[in-house]
């Protein structure tokens, strides 16, 4: 088994995968039945008007706040914040104790001890860690498919997969920054404060920057906002924004390579 990391690191994820399934099903089916309520709801869509500008920047997605919307409900409460959220606990957890947990739980000389090279080690370790999202983000998107086919939602299935392949994709980025951090200092907790702190700071950043003139220079550097532009509910999936998340995954999951080649093991 430890001539192939890739499938083992699969199996010991199998346990988690289900709950996360299960958990992931059940919150959209309770998200997408009270769509009907929302839609039908003409004082409810004044009331949302009338929110603070601070609020709706939290809780738009797209730069649109329609809250009667099918694109606008979902865009507000799963893919603004309560979707990102999960998947990068997911993406976090994974990146930050594929090789830091190893070693803190003292079996990184056995797994080391076996005919792979580090280099090789990192790679399949990564490749279960983007396998694990994918397959979150094809339950998503299937949970997504059912609700919206069975409350009448008008958002069409090409853009529900946009949208939660740009979720994946934003989770895969951080997942490889968490990694990075780990490889560099073989310490899980520290990789995973590290990486929330980045990005919750991204979060607010790209939230606020409309109403704080001093965050503007820096909204557009913000995965996030890569992330939330694009409009994918509305617009499907857009190439350049997609690209750039896509560039921040690849290159801190190189220098986690890198750096845990090139590191003295504790």
């Amino acid at each position: 088994m430890l001539r192939n990391v890739f499938l083992k690191s699969l199996r010991d994820l199998r346990r988690s995968f289900a709950w996360w399934t299960v958990g992931l099903a059940g919150y959209v089916a309770l998200i997408a039945s009270v769509y009907p309520t929302v839609r039908d709801n003409p004082d409810l869509e004044k009331l949302v008007e009338s929110y603070p500008e601070a609020l709706k920047a939290f809780v738009a997605f797209g730069g649109q706040f329609d809250f009667t919307s099918a694109a606008g409900y979902l865009g507000s409460e799963l893919f603004s914040f309560m979707m990102p959220a999960l998947f990068l606990v997911a993406a976090v957890g994974h990146g930050a104790g594929t090789l830091a947990g190893e070693e803190e739980r003292g079996t990184i000389d056995l797994l080391l001890s076996s005919p792979l090279s580090r280099t090789r080690v990192a790679l399949e370790k990564l490749a279960a860690m983007c396998v694990e999202l994918a397959a979150l983000g094809v339950v998503l998107w299937l949970a997504l498919w059912v609700g919206a086919r069975a409350f009448s939602m008008e958002v069409s299935v090409a853009h529900l997969a946009s949208a939660t392949a740009l979720l994946v994709v934003l989770a895969l980025a951080y997942g490889a920054i968490a990694f990075m951090v780990a490889a560099a200092t073989g310490r899980k907790t520290l990789a995973i404060g590290l990486t929330v702190a980045l990005a919750v700071g991204a979060y607010l950043v790209n939230s606020l920057a409309s109403l704080v003139e001093v965050l503007e220079p820096f909204q557009k550097a913000t995965p996030f906002y890569h992330y939330a532009v694009a409009d994918p509910l509305r617009q499907g999936l857009d190439p350049w924004h997609t690209l750039f998340l896509l560039a921040v995954g690849a290159v801190a999951a190189a220098a986690g390579v890198l750096l845990f080649d090139r590191r003295d093991l504790a």
